[in-house]
């Protein structure tokens, strides 16, 4: 029997950076957006023996353990073993783990991979199964207090919950999974007139750009979140109101207050592709994630998302097709 699962990657609309502490918890975090059909996978192979072995695509590597033990962490697919170690299954096993996105995509696919594995091997426990908030809570866990990767958790309660959503954080393991109730032709509209752009290979982490943030002075990264906060509160509206028009102009804000904060979030060819959506048609766009590379989101006006991105290609861009995804972690069963 091969266990397999997927765990969708995410896209932010706005609100990101108030999920992470201590503003969630002093202040309340709320993000808003959604997952969409690029996944993590992950196969689980039971093994009679207790040897463990690791295949990454990603990270073009395999390594191979006697047993639980013998795995250390080295830099090499310690996320995985990562999640190895918390869920420690009482067998061994090979295990294969491939991403439909790029390391350091600013889409979360880091989220995404720990939430597609512990739903793997959750998926085999006879007892103490974890349900959705546990297996998204855990996840972010493992990224902070093993990998030491900072940064909130709207990435895995996206990766596990799915959807269009918005996200509120009160601290410590408070979330509040909000679906949005938005029209179906809103929806289909939102398809329509969204781009996902690659950008270019992002150096750092969206841990490293974090860190770089937590050095501002206190009240002025507070007033920011408040700002980025804010923006978010609009967006859910919006949203549910249908209103895209506007909902472009708000990720378009909500980009300008992210440079305004850390200007080393972008740089000239990221500049450079924004305003070249701009000028062709696009009423918003955003890089995701922390920044310095990775995907842009633009939202063109109606009928000229063909001409935004011929332009963003000669520019060296990458336009991803892309559908909204509404189920989430998937876990299910093959025979071999």
């Amino acid at each position: 029997m091969i266990l397999r699962s997927r765990a969708p990657v995410r896209i932010t609309f706005a609100g990101g950076g108030t999920d992470i502490p201590p503003y969630d918890k002093e202040f309340g975090g709320l993000c808003v957006g959604a997952t969409i059909d690029k996944y993590v996978y992950s196969s689980l192979i039971p093994r009679e023996d207790s040897a463990i072995e690791i295949n990454s695509w990603d990270l073009r590597s395999k390594q191979t353990f006697k047993n639980l033990e013998e795995m250390i962490y080295d830099g090499n697919g310690d996320l995985i073993k990562a999640v190895i170690k918390k869920m420690n299954p009482p067998f061994g096993f090979n295990l294969f783990v491939r991403s439909d996105v790029s390391p350091h995509s600013g889409l979360g696919a880091s989220a995404s991979a720990a939430a597609s594995m512990i739903g793997s091997f959750n998926h085999l426990r006879k007892e103490n199964k974890l349900n959705r908030y546990q297996i998204a809570e855990l996840a972010y866990i493992i990224e902070k207090e093993e990998i030491k990767n900072i940064g909130g958790r709207q990435d895995q309660y996206a990766a596990v919950f799915g959807g269009i959503n918005s996200y509120e954080f009160n601290g410590e393991e408070f979330v509040r999974v909000n679906k949005l109730d938005i029209r179906e032709d809103s929806v289909f509209e939102l398809q329509k007139n969204l781009l996902l752009v690659y950008a270019g290979k992002r150096e750092q982490s969206s841990g490293q750009v974090h860190i770089e943030e937590s050095h501002k002075e206190g009240l002025e990264k507070i007033a920011r979140l408040h700002e980025v906060k804010k923006v978010a509160e609009e967006m859910q509206f919006i949203l549910r109101e249908g209103k895209l028009s506007e909902f472009g102009r708000l990720i378009k804000q909500s980009w300008e207050k992210k440079v305004e904060y850390n200007p080393n979030t972008t740089n000239r060819h990221i500049n450079y592709l924004i305003d070249t959506a701009l000028d062709n048609g696009a009423i918003g766009a955003r890089l995701m994630g922390a920044g310095g590379g990775g995907h842009l989101l633009v939202y063109c006006k109606s009928n000229t998302e063909q001409i935004v991105s011929q332009e963003l290609e000669k520019s060296g861009a990458k336009v991803i097709p892309f559908s909204f995804d509404f189920t989430g972690l998937k876990t299910w069963e093959v025979q071999e």
